[in-house]
């Protein structure tokens, strides 16, 4: 006799279904029926569950990447004030973990939410971004303060970075087009090529 799932375990079920529904059609082309049938169970079942395609839509941004906090990889780099090691953290996590199908699945629905500014847009920023910009702003705007990086506003420099490493990560985990270097040494070039540059200083060429 098959097992009743529970409401948690449904609404799991559910989830990674629509996940990778918006993911592949977007969210306009998704119904509810196409959910439903995917799952095995009837569209009232899941407008009970979440009220309606949008609730499921949104829950999918409001628990995106929340099984792996970026702040606890962060903590010693910047504990230690070392600029490399905390940039190269953070194009570690992204990199890292968009390997994953469920974050892959995640990344191209933010894509299609971006051009849209949509909900799960909006709640993904609310949710996720806001606070990795703001530890990472919090940082840059100390370590502008105690003469390590040049005056350039905080939150330019933290959004310029996320753009270049979340680049990447569609071109190396969902394009597939990076083969040629590792996630660790893509990781240490991000940091380096954005901290250091590529022309060579003065000093080095003498």
């Amino acid at each position: 006799m098959k097992r009743k799932l529970s409401s948690e375990d449904r609404k799991a079920q559910v989830l990674s279904v629509a996940r990778t529904l918006f993911a592949r059609k977007g969210y306009a082309e998704t119904t509810l029926d196409d959910i439903a049938r995917r799952v095995g169970v009837s569209r009232p079942r899941i407008i009970q569950l979440f009220g309606s395609k949008q609730g499921v839509y949104e829950m999918i941004a409001e628990t995106a990447y929340s099984s792996h906090p970026m702040d606890k990889d962060l903590a010693g780099p910047i504990q230690k004030n070392d600029d490399l090691a905390v940039f190269e953290a953070f194009a570690f996590h992204v990199l890292y973990y968009t390997q994953k199908q469920e974050e892959r699945e995640n990344l191209k629905i933010l894509m299609h939410a971006r051009l849209k500014e949509d909900r799960f847009h909006r709640i993904h920023f609310h949710k996720k971004d806001s606070l990795m910009i703001s530890r990472l702003e919090d940082y840059v705007e100390r370590r502008i303060r105690e003469g390590a990086f040049v005056d350039i506003n905080p939150q330019t420099v933290i959004y310029a970075y996320q753009a270049m490493v979340s680049n990447l990560a569609i071109y190396k985990n969902v394009m597939k087009k990076m083969d040629f270097v590792s996630i660790e040494e893509l990781s240490r070039d991000c940091a380096r090529i954005f901290l250091k540059g590529l022309v060579r200083s003065s000093e080095a060429e003498t």
